[in-house]
């Protein structure tokens, strides 16, 4: 669970299509602003604070992820960027899981859910270091 509460991350349209450089540079800044809110977060060490800590990740990767999809894609790279989008659309649905998860009390789920949902996270920085960002594409 610690991985996906740092994972959060990653402006809003100008209505121009940005370069290549500054979408990565302000989908950068968003991700940024949104890990330090996580990193500000308590961590959890009982399955009751896993469902507590999830649902503040929640709501910042919520915040987060309509930030970076008002971003106008560079050209030639909205089938990358709708690609990572959908990749943090996957991670949310994982950290919901994991939540509800936790509330049901089910340590064992919680932990099935951590890592195909770690792997998520692997493709998503992937993505992210293909379209040039850096901060959006680590942990």
């Amino acid at each position: 669970m610690l991985a996906l509460v740092l994972l959060a991350g990653c402006g809003s349209s100008t209505g121009k299509t940005l370069t290549a450089k500054e979408y990565a540079a302000r989908a950068d800044a968003i991700c940024a602003k949104y890990k330090r809110q996580t990193a500000a977060l308590e961590r959890p060490t009982s399955i009751p604070e896993v469902a507590q800590a999830a649902d503040r990740v929640l709501d910042v990767v919520g915040r987060a992820r309509k930030e970076l999809g008002r971003l106008d894609p560079p050209a030639g790279e909205g089938t990358t960027v709708k690609a990572w989008l959908h990749a943090f659309d996957v991670i949310v649905a994982d950290v919901r899981t994991i939540r509800n998860r936790a509330k049901a009390n089910d340590l064992e789920g919680v932990g099935a859910v951590a890592t195909p949902a770690l792997e998520h996270n692997r493709r998503a920085n992937g993505l992210a270091r293909r379209l040039g960002m850096t901060v959006c594409s680590s942990d």
